[in-house]
């Protein structure tokens, strides 16, 4: 899968807009919501605030204004913030415990002769655990002073931080925390946000911190239960580019592999750091001595192969230079079935089918191609890791089943999808933990993703609380695509017109524009926005190439879908 740094960075080329808040009385909980991948390095290290404590006799309102200057520091725990406040107070403060992005202007207003209120527009909230929440609110803080010696000083304030939506984007960073499928072979991405300098640590202690709610059942943590950073460390030191994470005794209850899985996810999460090339894990101060996994390890950017893979003029295969490159014998037994979508395992063995009798599974090993579901309106079915075939009809968005190996179906429960609505696309991610669901609404297009549970066997069997759950402008839903490991491309129809967007799980949402077109499908690839494929209703390729979309003159009857 594509690198989420990559799509970051194109981000913030762009100047797409964060925003981000958070305080006391603000919500922390709850599904985390959409947007595009973010670079997450901590690039935006060298970009350096140093705002100045309070002056001699400053007023109630410039003590207020230093206060909130001074949240774009936090070195020292936000010790500059920390002088703005009473003796007394310094020490309740938490100014982890989220950010509120602010969208336009604060406006300030006398409450009393001890009180003020600070009120603004928040567009986004990041919690004490770096995970990002959409979501436009006005909010108003409560602030209290008191006078210390000669000097005011604030005496109450929300837990938190307030920055400017540009601010934000300078001194926070995206970073993906990476945890493993129930089967440990693959890589599962969170994405959070931390401030540059301090990202190490939180990163590590996030990660410790084991899966979030809404990837419980579906992504795992080979850490012990209750393994936090060493009590004589509490931080993770970076020195020459190898950060040094030592763990508190727990951590000695992990075995050989287990292990080497920790080491595996410390250097995952903290490739986001741009200081770090190496961890050197420790536990209470002695090293621990941990083999590489190799060609084996789980992979946190898995790819295909980067051809389009059609069906055109009766053929099946990777089209290249004008000719299309069969899968024998699997090609020949698809084309036999007149496919109008498929769907290719990452070992090329086993293909899901749509066509005009239902849904079949096609493999290799195995001529006869019987259809496995044969209900009426079914949309293009996806796989998954552990060869289910997922199916449902478009008008029945609760009546998803997956079908094993063997054929035989396993319903799924999926609670809080509208069934008055039509589903649109289905996509389960490369890692098997994830499914993208597009849906048809009477108030418009509705993305829902959210994490995949499994039983002890690996059988998919219920849908967790969604990441992802927006409504969004647009006449029709059509199509959606994971883009990368963490973004997913949505196709819509608005006003005669194609547009496609990308959100980001725990991240932002960019619109990659109006296609000349009107398409009537969008596939992923790899490099994110680069590798898309949107089939036009000229029947040709479009991909995106720089800022716009660009037709290859390649005509197909259908792209299908690479796992």
């Amino acid at each position: 899968m594509p690198d989420p740094r990559r799509g970051l960075a194109a981000l913030l080329a762009l100047g797409v807009a964060v925003a981000l808040s958070a305080c006391v009385g603000i919500p922390s909980s709850g599904s985390v919501s959409q947007g595009v991948a973010i670079n997450a390095d901590s690039g935006g290290a060298n970009v350096q605030y140093n705002p100045e404590g309070p002056a001699n006799g400053a007023t109630k309102q410039d003590i207020l204004k230093g206060f909130v200057a001074a949240f774009t520091s936090a070195t020292g725990g936000y010790a500059v913030a920390k002088q703005y406040l009473s003796s007394d107070f310094q020490s309740k403060w938490d100014p982890r415990a989220s950010v509120q992005v602010r969208s336009g202007q604060a406006r300030l207003s006398q409450v009393n002769d001890t009180t003020m209120d600070y009120s603004f527009t928040a567009s986004a909230t990041v919690n004490a655990s770096g995970s990002y929440k959409d979501g436009t609110q006005p909010f108003t803080l409560e602030f209290s002073f008191v006078k210390q010696g000669s000097e005011w000083r604030i005496n109450s304030a929300p837990a938190g931080i307030v920055l400017s939506d540009q601010t934000f984007q300078r001194i926070f960073s995206p970073s993906p925390l990476y945890f493993l499928s129930a089967d440990d072979q693959n890589l599962v991405p969170d994405l959070r946000w931390f401030p540059n300098g301090t990202a190490a640590t939180r990163i590590v202690s996030a990660l410790l911190a084991g899966p979030p709610t809404w990837l419980k059942g579906a992504a795992f943590s080979r850490f012990p239960d209750g393994t936090q950073l060493s009590d004589s460390s509490g931080s993770v030191i970076v020195d020459s580019g190898i950060a040094r994470v030592d763990l508190s005794r727990e951590a000695l209850g992990a075995n050989t592999k287990d292990r080497q899985l920790m080491q595996l996810q410390l250097s995952e999460s903290l490739r986001s750091v741009g200081s770090i090339s190496r961890v050197s894990l420790s536990v209470m101060g002695t090293p621990l001595q941990i083999d590489d996994l190799g060609s084996n390890a789980p992979q946190a950017d898995t790819k295909v192969d980067p051809q389009a893979l059609v069906f055109r003029k009766g053929e099946f295969g990777f089209y290249a230079n004008g000719k299309v490159a069969a899968l024998s014998p699997l090609s020949g037994r698809i084309v036999a079935l007149d496919p109008q979508a498929a769907t290719l395992s990452s070992d090329q063995s086993t293909a899901a089918v749509l066509a005009s009798g239902g849904v079949s599974i096609v493999r290799k090993s195995q001529a006869a191609t019987a259809p496995v579901d044969t209900r009426p309106g079914l949309i293009a079915p996806s796989m998954d890791e552990n060869g289910y075939v997922w199916s449902v009809p478009a008008g029945s968005p609760n009546a998803i089943i997956v079908y094993d190996t063997s054929g035989a179906p396993h319903p799924l429960t999926s609670p809080g999808l509208p069934t008055d609505s039509q589903v649109a696309s289905l996509e389960v991610s490369r890692d098997g933990a994830r499914v993208a669901i597009l849906l048809s609404t009477s108030t418009g297009p509705r993305l829902v993703v959210a994490a995949i549970v499994r039983d002890d066997k690996q059988v998919p069997v219920s849908l967790g609380p969604p990441i992802i759950d927006v409504s969004f402008g647009g006449d029709t839903a059509v199509d959606a695509t994971w883009a990368d490991q963490l973004t997913i491309a949505t196709l819509v129809v608005a006003n005669g017109q194609s547009n496609v967007q990308l959100f980001t799980a725990g991240g932002q949402r960019l619109s990659l524009g109006t296609m000349p077109t009107v398409a009537a499908s969008i596939v992923g690839g790899n490099n994110g926005q680069d590798g898309l494929r949107a089939l036009g209703a000229d029947s040709a390729i479009w991909t995106y190439l720089g800022s716009s979309w660009q037709s290859s003159k390649v005509k197909v009857d259908f792209i299908a879908t690479q796992r």
